[in-house]
């Protein structure tokens, strides 16, 4: 089993989701990782969380499992 961690892209915490460099990140992370075989995605209910991850679920065709408790 692998286990991947991957931290939000650059935050805009007044609007809870990500700066416009934030969604550029999240995009080249989606490209970065569109071939890796994934089983689970988990994410945290924070918006720059969901955010980031949405590039990437979409490439791999999966939804995310949101944790309420890997809020900060």
């Amino acid at each position: 089993m692998r286990l991947i961690l991957i931290r939000h892209g650059d935050p805009d915490y007044v609007r809870d989701s990500l700066t416009k460099k934030g969604f550029r990140e999240a995009n080249l992370l989606a490209e970065r990782t569109k071939r890796w075989k994934v089983d689970d995605v988990y994410t945290s209910p924070l918006g720059r969380a969901i955010e980031t991850s949405k590039p990437s679920l979409a490439n791999w065709g999966k939804s995310a499992t949101v944790l309420e408790w890997a809020r900060e």
